[in-house]
């Protein structure tokens, strides 16, 4: 369908944001009922929500999306009446209509037609399992012939996905296209094409797979598998991966420059046409969408009005040490105060605009955790928490594909099948927290799992390293590029393969870090942690040794007066009692600007700011406690902050600038490297 005219355009604009709402409140019901099938108001609601997309759909011409609304609506219309019960396999039909209409709506929203999808195997399917009666349509292609039509073969690449192809041409790698296909002898596709991809994994970066191997679909897709990978091995050793019973003979082509040129910047313009169309809007239906630049454009003018609202302060702070001109001052004084409240409320306003709740993101992973859990033959509990902390909008969508690998990760190698964690003394169910929260500049995300964990002993043997580098720093290996265990995988299970495009990710686009902890027979850690940038944050103005820092109030116990004899020696490091527990204290000066620039303080009281973080509290000594201020959060460059204990940087009113001090990091560096 054509949307040329103005009105036409609006319509659609309108049905694309009230779609996302449907099918995120879509999602979230059927993952309801698929633990309580029987829940009423769940089955109302999907219901409800059937019809109205159904409605909407068929309203703007969009006559496959409608139908297959419909045929979902008339399901649940039956399961309302209690003539049909919620069968596993019905359940599986429902998930994969489901996934269908998220398909269709995602080409809409890039201007392509709900014609281009094939419907009708699903709707059958919803037909047959729930016995609703047939409708008189032309004779269902086969399975393989509606996954191969239009362009056979060529793999949809993701931003992250480029990054891949892109990390590994970088590394020196071969780019190949496998074709594996799989005999029909096999009742079961699924799981034959899964062991050539879990073989491939723990040898190569894999980098995309036609069907998604990490989507619930029809088994019957599964007649063929086509693996995008990167490698250093030769072909011989690929094809052996592939090596199960009941695969046919794979194909394996090597791509020239000219083909990964071709497939790489046919996505480029693909994602050009997405960006046109924001995804903003998919919590709340009654939002605006708003172009990114014009927002950052406002954002920098807030900024900037910032900086002139502390310029205005001054100058009244001077004019008020100055007598006379007392109607001159109190006239900079109402306009100093009137200007404080405006730029507050703009502050908020366009903060408010900027920032989404990081459910946009975590919502999908339920999904994502039942589909796998289920193919793998595993049982997984997902916990997620702190699904209201906000997250700058233009970060969620280059952090999405990150948390997924390493959510798969976690799922596919961390986690043991059953009978191995009954053997370790652990319950059947497996667990996978996520959680994130705002900790001072700084959102912290993190993936825990109760699985097996990493095997220091078996990344050092990879790595080549010794007894001389700790645990903690053999870990960090499994971010370099390239670098996997291949031959000997069941201990660490392939967790390097793509880790180093996780880590260039969050590092390099976010200007993050991200942290690996592991227990051996415990499980594992990940811990993203994102500066808060173009965001306003309330900070302590401290000096220290002729320069200024700020520090977030947030993060600040108290500030407190000390005395040098108040200071006690332990080694090589001082401590301080606070509240008659003893803290690490920190000379500021030395740590930021080396032992050889360290003040003595020898008056008789120091500054000291007691700060506090999950690791703990330090006292850090300093010279002077200056004022708090409301900071305009900047990037700050790697050359910088090369040992990263700054989370951002901006400018005072007197032109100065300021750095932000990140106090989680300093308080890492009482722990790991003893200062």
């Amino acid at each position: 369908m054509s949307f040329s005219g103005l009105d036409d355009k609006k319509l659609l604009r309108a049905f694309l944001v009230e779609s996302e709402e449907l099918l995120e409140k879509l999602n979230d019901n059927l993952l309801s009922l698929e633990k309580d099938a029987s829940n009423p108001d769940s089955i109302n609601e999907v219901f409800r929500l059937t019809h109205s997309l159904k409605s909407e759909s068929a309203l703007l011409g969009f006559v496959r999306l409608s139908e297959l609304a419909h045929r979902l609506e008339d399901v649940f219309d039956s399961i309302r009446a209690q003539n049909l019960a919620l069968s596993r396999p019905l359940m599986d039909a429902i998930f994969s209509a489901s996934d269908l209409i998220h398909e269709i709506i995602s080409r809409i929203s890039i201007g392509h037609d709900d014609t281009e999808v094939d419907t009708r195997l699903v709707i059958e399917e919803l037909k047959q399992l729930a016995g609703l009666a047939l409708a008189s349509e032309k004779p269902v292609e086969t399975v393989s012939e509606v996954a191969i039509s239009a362009e056979a073969g060529e793999l949809p690449l993701g931003s992250f996905q480029r990054a891949q192809v892109l990390e590994a041409r970088d590394r020196g790698e071969t780019i190949y296209k496998l074709t594996i296909p799989v005999s029909a002898e096999a009742e079961l596709k699924f799981p034959r094409a899964y062991l050539v991809f879990n073989n491939l994994e723990m040898i190569a970066n894999v980098i995309q797979t036609s069907p998604d191997m990490a989507v619930s679909q029809d088994d019957r897709l599964y007649e063929r598998l086509v693996v995008l990978l990167s490698s250093h091995l030769p072909p011989e050793q690929l094809l052996k991966a592939c090596a199960v019973d009941l695969i046919d003979e794979p194909e394996l082509e090597v791509l020239k420059q000219g083909r990964i040129d071709e497939l790489l910047s046919r996505r480029i313009e693909g994602e050009q046409v997405i960006s046109a169309t924001p995804r903003s809007a998919r919590i709340e239906s009654s939002s605006v969408r708003v172009d990114t630049d014009k927002l950052n454009e406002i954002w920098q003018l807030v900024g900037e009005l910032t900086i002139y609202k502390a310029q205005l302060a001054q100058l009244h702070d001077r004019l008020a040490r100055r007598r006379g001109n007392e109607s001159v001052k109190s006239e900079v004084e109402r306009a100093s105060d009137s200007l404080e409240r405006i730029t507050a409320e703009m502050q908020q306003a366009i903060m408010g605009t900027r920032m989404v709740p990081i459910a946009v993101l975590f919502n999908k992973f339920p999904r994502l955790v039942r589909d796998l859990s289920r193919k793998l033959g595993k049982n997984v509990e997902l916990e997620i928490q702190g699904k209201e902390t906000e997250i700058d909008r233009t970060i969620v969508e280059v952090l999405s594909d990150p948390l997924t690998h390493i959510i798969r990760n976690s799922l596919d190698h961390g986690l043991e099948q059953p009978e191995e964690r009954r053997k370790a003394n652990k319950p059947d169910v497996g667990r996978i927290a996520i959680t994130a929260q705002q900790q001072g500049g700084k959102i912290v995300i993190e993936i825990a799992d109760d699985g097996r964990g990493l095997n220091v002993e078996k990344i050092r043997k990879k790595a080549g390293i010794g007894s001389e580098i700790s645990d903690e720093e053999a870990i960090q290996y499994i971010f370099s590029p390239g670098f996997s265990t291949k031959e000997d995988v069941t201990d660490l299970s392939g967790r390097g393969v793509g880790m180093d495009v996780v880590a260039t990710r969050i590092r390099e686009d976010l200007k993050g870090e991200v942290e690996v902890r592991s227990d051996p027979g415990g499980g594992t850690l990940i811990r993203i942690l994102l500066p808060l940038t173009l965001t306003i944050l309330h900070s302590l103005v401290i000096s220290c040794a002729g320069y200024y820092y700020a520090v977030p109030v947030q993060d600040i116990k108290e500030t407190v007066k000390i005395s040098e004899q108040e200071i006690r020696i332990n080694g090589e490091s001082e401590l301080y009692s606070f509240n008659s527990e003893e803290v690490p204290l920190l000379r500021l000066d030395s740590i930021l600007l080396g032992p050889a620039n360290e003040n003595k303080y020898t008056a008789q009281e120091n500054n000291g700011v007691v700060v506090q973080q999950r690791r703990g509290k330090v006292c850090l000594l300093v010279d002077e406690l200056v004022e708090e201020e409301d900071l305009v959060i900047k990037p700050i460059s790697d050359l910088l902050n090369h040992r990263r204990l700054f989370s951002g940087v901006s400018v005072l009113g007197d032109g100065r600038i300021i750095f932000i001090l990140d106090t989680a990091r300093i308080i890492d560096i009482v722990e790991f490297e003893r200062i």
